[in-house]
Formats: structure tokens, sequence, C-alpha cells
């Protein structure tokens, strides 16, 4: 099965929007993202008990220096 490629439009839209989510993110939790990875992950189905396997997106972040200034 042959996927035909997006538009390089809808492509930077998608960017900006993941782009947007993380600067976000690295706002609420005081860090900065390190890596982002997209990783195969098999869990069980609820209703039929078999094994399923979807995409899981992992973000490793590294706490930002606590800086205090001398007042």
């Amino acid at each position: 099965m042959r996927i035909t490629p997006l538009p390089q439009s809808e492509i930077d839209e998608a960017e900006r929007k993941v782009g947007a989510i993380l600067d976000e993110l690295e706002d609420d939790i005081h860090s900065d993202v390190k890596d982002i990875d997209l990783e195969d992950v098999i869990e069980t189905d609820k209703d039929s008990g078999k094994p399923t396997l979807h995409q899981s997106v992992e973000i490793t972040v590294e706490p930002r220096a606590q800086r205090k200034w001398i007042k």
C-alpha cells in the first residue's frame, strides 16, 4: 500500500501546531524538550482480548536550572 505524501502546506501547519504544544509543555513544567520518539506499542484489546499494535509518542524532557537572584 502506497501512501501519497501530504502537501507541504499541511506539513508546515502540523509542525507549527506541534511546536506550539511543545512550547506550552516546556512553559508548564519548566523543562526543555530533549527528544521526541514515535514508538510501536502492543496492548491487549479490551473487547477482543487480542493484542493490538498502535503508535505512541514518547517525549523526553530535561529540567531547567532554577535560578534565584539575590535581592
